[in-house]
């Protein structure tokens, strides 16, 4: 019996370090040697593969916008920030039509 996984999310530390790269028929081989081909096996899709390696790949960029956030944070507690407020409606309205869509 084999299982296929074809939508990865979440953290999966224990194989973040594997090559995505490995193909399917190793795979095979590898499970079909050690087992005797008589124990079930799960295969992760190409698909589920790449998410992994985005979201890995996501969860250990740094955060290039912290300090943004921190001096926008600064500027409300202050109370000197000034949003623009048509710009902020237009994003929205933008953002409304892009579900419609």
């Amino acid at each position: 019996m084999a299982m296929e996984i074809k939508n990865l999310t979440g953290e999966i530390n224990p194989y973040s370090k594997k090559k995505v790269e490995q193909s399917r028929a190793e795979q095979d081989a590898k499970a079909a040697k050690s087992s005797g081909n008589s124990a079930d096996k799960v295969v992760l899709s190409s698909e589920a593969k790449l998410r992994s390696t985005a979201l890995q790949a996501a969860n250990d960029a740094p955060d290039v916008r912290r300090k943004k956030v921190d001096e926008l944070k600064a500027q409300v507690r202050e109370g000197t920030y000034k949003p623009d407020i048509k710009k902020a409606a237009a994003n929205l309205i933008r953002d409304d039509l892009d579900l419609l869509v």
